[in-house]
């Protein structure tokens, strides 16, 4: 059964914020002014919770959902966040040390509040969180590598990196979180752009922790072509593997931003 609204009559001022911010239009005031669905609007409530967040009275609930569980908004300051993204670099060198267990609990935590196209429950997170797991996975990646008996240009760099003592997929990083996708519950155009937003999210997040991260096509690449890898990520049958990135504490420290080519940017007026 899908959550509905419920209105704490009073609360409510009857400003009518919920029903103007309604993505769906499918809340309209009662003949005492209180927010209600209109007919057949519960059915296509996508629960995107924008009239809960509204409501500047904290009279509207959703579900279970309370907003006096919520947390207040605020938008941080914009020149940290620009000297965030401009400080940000792809890091392939990691300590040996696992990633702190509080830090992994606030990256998970972090996660519900990703942004999907139709506010879809459409994602699955599988996160590698040990040193030892990951030598896990890479044990059983090398050893199918080195079984390979036609390998691809890619798998015979790996092999031969590998026989180096070089870990070219993995990058020596203790952590790894994939995302997966479930398509029937996806809304069409966003099959690829709803899991890239999520870990655009997560690396920001990860690396304002003093994280380092690295997206990773190679371990995306390899677990596709091998079922002994793709089984270890635990992902379920409903869903498919769209990317990962790896991430851990740095060996290195970057002493400033690079300075980048302008990219093409027309504006519009």
């Amino acid at each position: 059964m899908r959550p509905s609204i419920t209105v704490d009559k009073e609360r409510c001022v009857h400003c009518g914020l919920c029903l103007q911010d309604c993505v769906l239009g499918i809340l309209a005031f009662d003949a005492d002014e209180h927010p209600h669905y209109v007919p057949g609007g519960e059915s296509q409530c996508v629960g995107c919770q924008h009239c809960m967040a509204i409501c500047p009275t904290g009279a509207l609930s959703f579900g279970e959902k309370n907003p006096q569980n919520s947390t207040p908004v605020g938008y941080g300051n914009s020149d940290d966040l620009l000297q965030l993204i401009k400080s940000r670099r792809s890091v392939r060198h990691y300590k040996e040390e696992n990633v702190p267990e509080e830090t992994l609990r606030k990256l998970a935590g972090m996660l519900p509040y990703i942004p999907t196209g139709g506010n879809a429950d459409n994602l699955f997170f599988s996160v590698i969180a040990t040193r030892e797991k990951m030598d896990a996975l890479r044990k059983t990646t090398y050893a199918k590598i080195q079984a390979m008996p036609n390998p691809s240009g890619f798998q015979l760099a790996a092999r031969e990196a590998f026989q180096q003592g070089k870990d070219i997929i993995y990058r020596g990083a203790p952590a790894m979180i994939s995302v997966a996708i479930d398509r029937t519950k996806t809304i069409a155009g966003c099959e690829t752009a709803d899991p890239i937003i999520a870990l655009s999210y997560f690396e920001l997040y990860a690396q304002s922790m003093g994280l380092g991260t690295l997206w990773c096509d190679m371990a995306v690449t390899i677990a596709k072509q091998v079922p002994d890898v793709y089984a270890l990520l635990e992902i379920p049958s409903q869903y498919e593997l769209n990317y990962t990135i790896l991430f851990g504490l740095p060996a290195i420290s970057y002493a400033r931003t690079i300075q980048p080519e302008m990219f093409s940017v027309k504006m519009l007026r």
